[in-house]
Protein backbone atom coordinates (compact mmCIF):
# COMPACT_ATOMS: atom_id res chain seq x y z
CA UNK A 1 0.00 0.00 0.00
CA UNK A 2 2.70 2.47 0.56
CA UNK A 3 5.59 1.00 -1.40
CA UNK A 4 8.11 3.86 -0.42
CA UNK A 5 7.99 3.46 3.06
CA UNK A 6 9.86 0.98 5.61
CA UNK A 7 8.31 -0.53 8.80
CA UNK A 8 10.90 -2.19 10.94
CA UNK A 9 11.39 -3.44 14.17
CA UNK A 10 13.98 -2.69 16.97
CA UNK A 11 15.10 -4.36 19.94
CA UNK A 12 14.67 -3.04 23.44
CA UNK A 13 17.10 -3.83 26.25
CA UNK A 14 14.64 -2.87 29.41
CA UNK A 15 11.20 -4.09 27.71
CA UNK A 16 9.52 -7.73 26.33
CA UNK A 17 7.89 -4.80 23.68
CA UNK A 18 9.54 -4.44 19.94
CA UNK A 19 9.30 -0.62 19.01
CA UNK A 20 8.63 0.19 15.51
CA UNK A 21 10.69 2.35 13.25
CA UNK A 22 8.47 3.66 10.26
CA UNK A 23 10.58 5.32 7.82
CA UNK A 24 9.32 7.52 5.26
CA UNK A 25 10.43 7.55 1.52
CA UNK A 26 13.30 5.18 2.54
CA UNK A 27 13.43 3.71 -0.88
CA UNK A 28 15.43 5.85 -3.36
CA UNK A 29 14.17 5.20 -6.86
CA UNK A 30 16.89 4.70 -9.40
CA UNK A 31 17.45 4.57 -13.19
CA UNK A 32 17.40 0.77 -14.12
CA UNK A 33 21.05 0.00 -15.22
CA UNK A 34 22.11 -2.29 -17.79
CA UNK A 35 22.80 -5.84 -17.52
CA UNK A 36 23.66 -8.77 -19.62
CA UNK A 37 21.51 -11.57 -20.02
CA UNK A 38 23.53 -15.15 -20.37
CA UNK A 39 20.57 -16.66 -22.04
CA UNK A 40 20.42 -13.85 -24.73
CA UNK A 41 23.48 -15.89 -26.47
CA UNK A 42 20.72 -18.47 -27.54
CA UNK A 43 18.35 -17.02 -28.87
CA UNK A 44 17.96 -15.79 -32.67
CA UNK A 45 19.04 -12.27 -33.92
CA UNK A 46 21.28 -11.73 -30.91
CA UNK A 47 24.74 -11.75 -32.44
CA UNK A 48 22.62 -9.75 -35.74
CA UNK A 49 22.07 -7.19 -32.81
CA UNK A 50 25.68 -6.90 -31.35
CA UNK A 51 26.99 -6.57 -35.04
CA UNK A 52 24.71 -3.71 -35.94
CA UNK A 53 25.29 -1.90 -32.72
CA UNK A 54 28.64 -1.96 -32.76
CA UNK A 55 29.43 -1.35 -36.22
CA UNK A 56 27.20 1.95 -35.92
CA UNK A 57 29.70 3.87 -33.42
CA UNK A 58 32.19 5.78 -35.69
CA UNK A 59 35.81 5.44 -34.52
CA UNK A 60 37.27 7.98 -32.78
CA UNK A 61 40.84 8.90 -32.01
CA UNK A 62 41.17 7.32 -29.03
CA UNK A 63 40.64 3.59 -29.14
CA UNK A 64 39.50 3.46 -25.50
CA UNK A 65 36.54 6.33 -26.15
CA UNK A 66 35.71 3.75 -29.00
CA UNK A 67 35.40 1.39 -26.81
CA UNK A 68 33.58 3.05 -24.62
CA UNK A 69 30.66 3.99 -26.63
CA UNK A 70 30.28 0.38 -28.45
CA UNK A 71 29.67 -1.00 -25.36
CA UNK A 72 27.01 1.78 -24.49
CA UNK A 73 25.65 1.70 -28.18
CA UNK A 74 25.62 -2.44 -27.69
CA UNK A 75 24.11 -1.90 -24.71
CA UNK A 76 21.34 -0.22 -25.18
CA UNK A 77 20.76 -1.72 -28.54
CA UNK A 78 20.41 -5.30 -26.43
CA UNK A 79 17.86 -3.41 -24.31
CA UNK A 80 15.51 -2.41 -26.83
CA UNK A 81 15.77 -5.75 -28.62
CA UNK A 82 15.13 -7.69 -25.46
CA UNK A 83 12.24 -5.79 -25.01
CA UNK A 84 10.60 -6.39 -28.59
CA UNK A 85 11.65 -10.10 -28.60
CA UNK A 86 10.92 -10.41 -25.24
CA UNK A 87 8.86 -8.35 -23.75
CA UNK A 88 7.68 -9.06 -20.13
CA UNK A 89 8.11 -12.48 -19.69
CA UNK A 90 5.69 -13.66 -16.35
CA UNK A 91 2.76 -11.57 -18.57
CA UNK A 92 3.29 -13.47 -21.66
CA UNK A 93 3.11 -16.79 -19.69
CA UNK A 94 0.39 -15.50 -17.46
CA UNK A 95 -1.65 -14.13 -20.67
CA UNK A 96 -0.51 -17.37 -22.50
CA UNK A 97 -1.90 -19.55 -19.83
CA UNK A 98 -4.94 -18.22 -19.51
CA UNK A 99 -5.80 -18.07 -23.38
CA UNK A 100 -5.09 -21.74 -23.17
CA UNK A 101 -7.33 -22.41 -20.15
CA UNK A 102 -10.26 -20.66 -21.85
CA UNK A 103 -9.55 -22.95 -24.95
CA UNK A 104 -9.98 -25.96 -22.82
CA UNK A 105 -13.28 -24.57 -21.18
CA UNK A 106 -14.75 -24.54 -24.55
CA UNK A 107 -13.91 -27.74 -26.04
CA UNK A 108 -16.05 -29.36 -23.15
CA UNK A 109 -18.58 -28.13 -24.88
CA UNK A 110 -17.63 -27.41 -28.26
CA UNK A 111 -15.30 -29.02 -30.79
CA UNK A 112 -12.16 -27.04 -31.56
CA UNK A 113 -11.84 -25.25 -35.14
CA UNK A 114 -8.37 -26.53 -36.75
CA UNK A 115 -7.27 -22.97 -35.85
CA UNK A 116 -7.85 -22.91 -32.67
CA UNK A 117 -6.41 -25.84 -32.14
CA UNK A 118 -3.85 -24.73 -34.24
CA UNK A 119 -3.20 -21.73 -31.75
CA UNK A 120 -3.27 -23.75 -28.72
CA UNK A 121 -0.58 -26.29 -29.75
CA UNK A 122 1.64 -23.20 -30.70
CA UNK A 123 0.44 -21.52 -27.29
CA UNK A 124 1.45 -24.92 -25.03
CA UNK A 125 5.12 -24.75 -27.30
CA UNK A 126 5.23 -20.95 -26.23
CA UNK A 127 4.79 -21.52 -22.71
CA UNK A 128 7.04 -24.25 -21.97
CA UNK A 129 9.75 -22.12 -23.77
CA UNK A 130 8.53 -19.48 -21.62
CA UNK A 131 9.00 -21.62 -18.31
CA UNK A 132 12.27 -22.38 -19.66
CA UNK A 133 13.52 -18.79 -19.36
CA UNK A 134 11.90 -17.90 -16.55
CA UNK A 135 13.49 -21.03 -14.63
CA UNK A 136 16.94 -19.27 -16.22
CA UNK A 137 16.46 -15.88 -15.13
CA UNK A 138 15.41 -17.26 -11.48
CA UNK A 139 18.57 -19.34 -11.37
CA UNK A 140 20.93 -16.07 -12.27
CA UNK A 141 18.97 -14.04 -10.23
CA UNK A 142 19.74 -16.28 -6.99
CA UNK A 143 23.30 -16.81 -7.56
CA UNK A 144 23.30 -20.82 -6.92
CA UNK A 145 26.55 -21.60 -8.63
CA UNK A 146 26.38 -25.05 -7.01
CA UNK A 147 23.29 -26.32 -8.92
CA UNK A 148 23.71 -27.55 -12.46
CA UNK A 149 22.15 -25.74 -15.45
CA UNK A 150 18.56 -27.10 -16.34
CA UNK A 151 17.53 -27.95 -12.98
CA UNK A 152 14.35 -27.15 -12.86
CA UNK A 153 13.84 -25.64 -9.02
CA UNK A 154 12.62 -22.41 -9.93
CA UNK A 155 10.99 -22.04 -6.06
CA UNK A 156 14.32 -22.46 -4.42
CA UNK A 157 15.48 -19.74 -6.98
CA UNK A 158 12.99 -17.19 -6.43
CA UNK A 159 13.46 -17.80 -2.72
CA UNK A 160 17.02 -17.57 -2.71
CA UNK A 161 16.55 -14.32 -4.48
CA UNK A 162 14.57 -12.64 -2.57
CA UNK A 163 16.71 -14.15 0.35
CA UNK A 164 19.69 -11.89 -1.13
CA UNK A 165 17.58 -8.82 -1.82
CA UNK A 166 16.57 -8.61 1.71
CA UNK A 167 19.72 -9.48 3.01
CA UNK A 168 21.66 -7.05 1.14
CA UNK A 169 19.37 -4.28 1.55
CA UNK A 170 20.80 -2.09 4.27
CA UNK A 171 17.09 -0.86 6.33
CA UNK A 172 19.01 0.59 9.13
CA UNK A 173 22.07 1.97 10.48
CA UNK A 174 23.55 2.75 13.93
CA UNK A 175 25.55 5.31 14.95
CA UNK A 176 25.89 6.28 18.55
CA UNK A 177 22.36 6.78 20.32
CA UNK A 178 20.85 7.38 16.42
CA UNK A 179 18.90 5.10 14.46
CA UNK A 180 19.57 6.35 10.79
CA UNK A 181 16.84 5.11 8.21
CA UNK A 182 16.65 7.72 5.46
CA UNK A 183 18.65 7.35 2.67
CA UNK A 184 20.81 10.72 2.74
CA UNK A 185 21.84 9.86 6.79
CA UNK A 186 23.38 6.62 6.00
CA UNK A 187 25.41 7.34 3.11
CA UNK A 188 26.39 10.19 5.00
CA UNK A 189 27.30 7.80 7.96
CA UNK A 190 29.15 5.78 5.67
CA UNK A 191 31.19 8.18 3.81
CA UNK A 192 31.99 9.62 7.20
CA UNK A 193 33.22 5.88 8.37
CA UNK A 194 35.58 4.81 5.06
CA UNK A 195 36.92 7.99 5.21
CA UNK A 196 38.01 8.37 8.87
CA UNK A 197 39.11 4.46 8.18
CA UNK A 198 41.41 5.59 5.32
CA UNK A 199 42.82 8.84 7.22
CA UNK A 200 44.40 11.47 5.84
CA UNK A 201 47.83 11.83 3.56
CA UNK A 202 50.62 13.09 5.64
CA UNK A 203 54.01 13.17 5.80
CA UNK A 204 56.62 9.87 6.44
CA UNK A 205 59.50 11.35 8.81
CA UNK A 206 61.00 7.97 7.74
CA UNK A 207 61.85 5.42 4.70
CA UNK A 208 62.94 2.16 3.97
CA UNK A 209 65.90 1.89 2.04
CA UNK A 210 64.76 -1.46 -0.37
CA UNK A 211 68.71 -1.04 -1.89
CA UNK A 212 70.82 -2.19 1.30
CA UNK A 213 68.41 -4.93 2.13
CA UNK A 214 70.31 -6.45 -0.35
CA UNK A 215 66.93 -8.46 -1.98
CA UNK A 216 67.29 -10.02 -5.51
CA UNK A 217 66.38 -9.00 -8.67
CA UNK A 218 64.51 -10.49 -11.75
CA UNK A 219 64.52 -10.08 -15.26
CA UNK A 220 60.72 -9.38 -15.86
CA UNK A 221 61.15 -7.47 -19.21
CA UNK A 222 58.78 -10.46 -21.31
CA UNK A 223 55.87 -9.16 -18.88
CA UNK A 224 56.06 -6.11 -20.47
CA UNK A 225 55.99 -7.12 -23.92
CA UNK A 226 52.75 -6.27 -26.41
CA UNK A 227 49.52 -8.30 -25.70
CA UNK A 228 48.70 -11.10 -28.68
CA UNK A 229 45.58 -12.19 -29.54
CA UNK A 230 46.27 -15.72 -28.22
CA UNK A 231 46.79 -14.17 -24.77
CA UNK A 232 43.85 -12.26 -24.83
CA UNK A 233 41.76 -14.88 -26.33
CA UNK A 234 43.05 -16.92 -23.29
CA UNK A 235 42.25 -14.79 -20.77
CA UNK A 236 38.71 -14.35 -21.70
CA UNK A 237 37.73 -18.00 -21.72
CA UNK A 238 39.22 -17.79 -18.27
CA UNK A 239 37.14 -15.26 -17.45
CA UNK A 240 33.85 -16.37 -14.94
CA UNK A 241 30.78 -16.34 -17.37
CA UNK A 242 28.01 -14.56 -15.22
CA UNK A 243 29.63 -13.28 -12.15
CA UNK A 244 27.99 -9.88 -11.04
CA UNK A 245 28.86 -6.85 -13.86
CA UNK A 246 30.30 -3.92 -12.57
CA UNK A 247 29.00 -0.21 -14.18
CA UNK A 248 29.36 -1.13 -17.89
CA UNK A 249 27.31 -4.29 -17.24
CA UNK A 250 28.38 -6.90 -19.47
CA UNK A 251 30.13 -10.17 -18.32
CA UNK A 252 32.57 -12.65 -19.51
CA UNK A 253 30.06 -14.74 -21.40
CA UNK A 254 29.74 -11.53 -23.42
CA UNK A 255 33.28 -11.17 -24.70
CA UNK A 256 33.26 -14.95 -25.23
CA UNK A 257 30.42 -14.98 -27.02
CA UNK A 258 30.68 -11.80 -29.49
CA UNK A 259 34.61 -12.13 -29.44
CA UNK A 260 34.69 -12.11 -33.12
CA UNK A 261 32.85 -8.55 -33.41
CA UNK A 262 34.33 -7.11 -30.88
CA UNK A 263 38.42 -8.39 -30.97
CA UNK A 264 39.69 -5.05 -32.97
CA UNK A 265 38.66 -2.53 -30.83
CA UNK A 266 38.75 -4.57 -27.63
CA UNK A 267 42.84 -5.27 -28.77
CA UNK A 268 43.11 -1.64 -29.83
CA UNK A 269 42.68 -0.38 -26.94
CA UNK A 270 44.74 -3.10 -24.69
CA UNK A 271 47.36 -1.48 -27.23
CA UNK A 272 46.94 1.84 -26.35
CA UNK A 273 47.04 1.04 -22.55
CA UNK A 274 50.84 -1.36 -23.49
CA UNK A 275 52.01 2.46 -25.15
CA UNK A 276 51.12 3.85 -21.80
CA UNK A 277 48.67 6.14 -22.78
CA UNK A 278 46.08 6.45 -20.10
CA UNK A 279 44.29 9.76 -20.89
CA UNK A 280 40.71 8.13 -21.21
CA UNK A 281 41.36 4.84 -19.18
CA UNK A 282 38.36 6.58 -16.93
CA UNK A 283 36.27 5.52 -19.33
CA UNK A 284 36.52 2.01 -18.47
CA UNK A 285 38.20 1.62 -15.25
CA UNK A 286 35.02 2.54 -13.25
CA UNK A 287 33.24 0.30 -10.67
CA UNK A 288 30.70 -0.12 -7.99
CA UNK A 289 31.05 -0.16 -4.10
CA UNK A 290 28.62 -2.19 -2.63
CA UNK A 291 28.61 -3.19 1.50
CA UNK A 292 27.93 -6.65 1.93
CA UNK A 293 26.68 -7.83 6.14
CA UNK A 294 29.38 -9.79 7.62
CA UNK A 295 27.13 -11.03 9.90
CA UNK A 296 23.13 -11.91 10.32
CA UNK A 297 22.17 -8.61 12.60
CA UNK A 298 24.45 -5.73 10.55
CA UNK A 299 23.36 -2.77 12.26
CA UNK A 300 26.62 -0.66 12.03
CA UNK A 301 28.97 0.38 9.37
CA UNK A 302 31.55 -1.50 10.73
CA UNK A 303 29.53 -4.76 10.33
CA UNK A 304 30.01 -4.49 6.10
CA UNK A 305 32.50 -5.83 4.09
CA UNK A 306 32.80 -3.22 0.75
CA UNK A 307 33.29 -5.13 -2.12
CA UNK A 308 33.98 -3.49 -5.82
CA UNK A 309 32.03 -4.58 -8.71
CA UNK A 310 34.45 -3.61 -11.93
CA UNK A 311 34.15 -2.28 -15.77
CA UNK A 312 34.54 -5.51 -17.83
CA UNK A 313 37.27 -4.17 -19.29
CA UNK A 314 39.92 -3.34 -16.66
CA UNK A 315 38.50 -7.09 -15.48
CA UNK A 316 39.97 -8.15 -18.34
CA UNK A 317 43.02 -5.96 -18.08
CA UNK A 318 43.73 -7.17 -14.56
CA UNK A 319 43.73 -10.69 -15.39
CA UNK A 320 45.59 -10.48 -18.13
CA UNK A 321 48.71 -8.61 -16.16
CA UNK A 322 48.09 -11.19 -13.25
CA UNK A 323 48.27 -14.28 -15.50
CA UNK A 324 51.87 -12.77 -16.59
CA UNK A 325 53.11 -12.44 -13.20
CA UNK A 326 51.55 -15.81 -12.59
CA UNK A 327 54.25 -17.63 -14.45
CA UNK A 328 56.76 -15.62 -12.52
CA UNK A 329 55.60 -15.83 -8.90
CA UNK A 330 57.58 -19.08 -8.22
CA UNK A 331 60.94 -18.03 -8.58
CA UNK A 332 59.99 -14.39 -6.65
CA UNK A 333 58.40 -15.91 -3.77
CA UNK A 334 60.12 -18.05 -0.92
CA UNK A 335 58.94 -21.86 -1.51
CA UNK A 336 57.50 -21.08 2.35
CA UNK A 337 55.18 -18.74 1.07
CA UNK A 338 51.75 -20.92 -0.13
CA UNK A 339 49.35 -18.54 0.11
CA UNK A 340 47.57 -16.30 -3.00
CA UNK A 341 50.08 -19.02 -5.20
CA UNK A 342 47.82 -21.10 -7.19
CA UNK A 343 48.09 -24.72 -6.86
CA UNK A 344 50.41 -24.34 -3.71
CA UNK A 345 48.54 -25.93 -0.18
CA UNK A 346 49.48 -24.77 2.91
CA UNK A 347 50.66 -28.35 3.94
CA UNK A 348 53.21 -28.46 0.96
CA UNK A 349 55.17 -25.84 3.20
CA UNK A 350 54.89 -27.96 6.36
Amino acid sequence: MFPDCLLQSSASDDSDHCPLILGLRDITTTKRRFHFESFWTNMDGFLDTVEAAWSSVQSHPCPMQTLSLKLKATARALQSWSQKKIGHITSQLALAKEIIHQFDIAQDSRPLQPNELWLRNNLKKHTLALTSLLRTVARLRSRIDWLKEGDANTRLFHKHARHRKKKNFIARLQEGDRILTTHEDKAAAILDFYSNLIGKESDRGRTIDLDRLDLPSFDLEALESPFSDEEVWNTIKELPSDKAPGPDGFTGRFYKTCWTVIKGDVMAALHTIWGRNFRNLWLLNSSYITLIPKKTVADQVKDFRPISLVHSFAKLVTKLLANRLASRLDQMVSPNQSAFIKKDLYRTTL
